[in-house]
């Protein structure tokens, strides 16, 4: 190999690094997103979930649940309008997120255990959760989004 294809595997190695790198930091700090942008994203992660408890796929119960906890945070724009919105009931739907995502994780480990009868029980729960703050919350926030 002449030096021409030594500069070169050198320059790709640099260049594979930083694309790692990247990717990396990207995976560690997601970029915040508008609201209804992550509720797009969760309702996709319930029927990935729900694809994988139909076909009794643990791996794919197991990246929906994953998925809900690793979700963006939200915009700052975002989170301002909901705590506009919802003042001093901001407690509760900050109780209802803490719901999913805790028994979105038991799911994923259930998952993981290949325990379909657990999966569905904290299933169930996170449904329940994402139910009742939709009925809760969802178009006072809809309504001032769009104002």
């Amino acid at each position: 190999m002449g030096i021409i294809g030594v500069v070169t595997v050198i320059i790709s190695i640099f260049m594979g690094m930083s694309l790692y790198e990247s990717n990396e930091s990207e995976k560690a700090e997601p970029e915040s997103q508008e609201l209804h942008n992550i509720m797009r994203l969760l309702m996709l992660d319930i029927h990935t979930i729900n694809e994988g408890i139909y076909t009794q796929n643990f791996d794919l119960i197991e990246t929906g649940a994953a998925n809900i906890n690793q979700h963006a945070p939200l915009s700052d724009q975002s989170r301002q309008l909901v705590m506009d919105t919802l003042g001093e009931r901001m407690a509760q739907f900050g109780e209802f997120d803490d719901v999913v995502h805790s028994y979105a994780d038991s799911i994923r480990d259930a998952a993981i255990e290949k325990n379909m009868g657990r999966v569905l029980e904290q299933y169930r729960i996170v449904e329940q959760g994402c139910v009742s703050c939709h009925a809760a919350f969802q178009n006072e926030i809809r309504q001032a989004r769009i104002q």
